[in-house]
């Protein structure tokens, strides 16, 4: 992943998040209208008016194409140097059960709507035209919102430190040595957990981990069964022991968690140390000093936070 990290990891910061399983977390999920409504307040849209967008299924109109626009690129299923996010986009469309189509299809009718003189906007508009009439019903429910690669690294470099892990563990990882580390199986689990893509009742998030990861494995019926034999080996003890053995056994491959955890641990050891104090300049000549008693306090200090 070649994307400047200095600056970034001293960055922290929370998604605005419903909860979904158990805690937030890092976690962030929104529903389309929801993110519909956010960029009418930025293009002064009134809540009227994007109704009546709503209701006339999206016109063609370029108030309605830059808020579209708006919407995909808030929601991270459009890049604009690349296109669609297939895996992320498809999260906002239910396809009827009977329709085994429907993903050629919009794809195809992607492919062939994307005419290169037309403006990112426009083509983000017709793209989103594209689900909206061939992939199936635009769904109501809270998506996964997936980080973003600055914010991945955030999250990575914030478990790092709430894990503890000594400079000596991260000069390992900097050189691609992790899996056997000490503090590996606690940092793991603090990243998925604190991700989304593992919950505290033994639930590994695995479309959850395809939102935001792309990669189709993720969803074979061989990577849940390498997860359901897993848990079913786990000793029961310690939640950060399964979390370990399922990345070990079932995503170090297909997942580039260690990748961002060697940069990561790359930027870290590699920082500049930072500045001395400068040194304290002793003066020859000499002084008396007179040191006077303050009189006691008038009352008691106060003592906060004590239970009776």
């Amino acid at each position: 992943m070649q994307i400047p990290i200095s600056g970034l990891i001293s960055t922290l910061y929370l998604i605005s998040t419903s909860v979904v399983l158990g805690l937030d977390h890092y976690i962030g999920y929104k529903s389309f209208d929801t993110y519909f409504r956010e960029c009418g307040e930025y293009f002064e849209v009134p809540n009227c008016t994007l109704d009546e967008y709503v209701v006339n299924a999206y016109p063609d109109e370029p108030e309605v194409q830059n808020l579209i626009h708006c919407v995909l690129v808030g929601s991270r299923s459009w890049h604009d140097a690349s296109g669609v996010v297939e895996n992320v986009m498809s999260n906002f469309f239910n396809p009827a059960p009977e329709d085994t189509c429907y993903a050629d299809r919009t794809r195809e009718c992607v492919q062939n709507s994307q005419v290169p003189c037309d403006s990112n906007v426009t083509l983000a508009y017709k793209a989103f035209q594209c689900y909206y009439r061939q992939y199936g019903n635009l769904n109501q429910s809270d998506q996964f919102m997936p980080c973003s690669d600055r914010e991945l690294l955030v999250l990575v470099n914030a478990s790092i430190a709430f894990v503890n892990v000594p400079r000596c563990e991260l000069l390992q990882y900097s050189i691609g040595a992790i899996l056997n580390q000490a503090h590996f199986a606690e940092l793991i689990y603090v990243i998925l957990l604190r991700g989304g893509f593992y919950y505290t009742d033994r639930t590994l998030a695995l479309n959850t981990l395809y939102t935001q990861f792309g990669n189709p494995e993720l969803l074979t019926p061989e990577t849940q069964q390498c997860v359901d034999a897993s848990i079913a080996a786990w000793d029961g003890q310690t939640q950060k022991d399964l979390a370990y053995a399922i990345f070990v056994n079932c995503l170090q491959k297909i997942v580039p968690l260690l990748q961002l955890i060697q940069d990561v641990a790359t930027s870290l050891v590699t920082a500049p140390p930072s500045p001395c104090p400068s040194p304290s300049i002793t003066s020859t000549t000499t002084t008396t000093t007179t040191t006077t008693t303050p009189p006691p306090p008038s009352t008691a200090p106060p003592c906060y936070n004590l239970r009776s």
